[in-house]
């Protein structure tokens, strides 16, 4: 990945969408999932 370090626009893209991904993800998990049994 280094040939990505002088790109910077792509980086900061890249940073974006895996950042929108993480958000997403903590959003499905809190909202749609039911919740777990084993943990009181």
């Amino acid at each position: 990945m280094a040939e990505f370090n002088t790109y910077g626009a792509t980086v900061r893209t890249l940073r974006g969408f895996i950042a929108s991904y993480h958000k997403l993800v903590r959003v499905i998990r809190e909202e749609y999932m039911p919740p777990n049994p084993n943990v009181k």
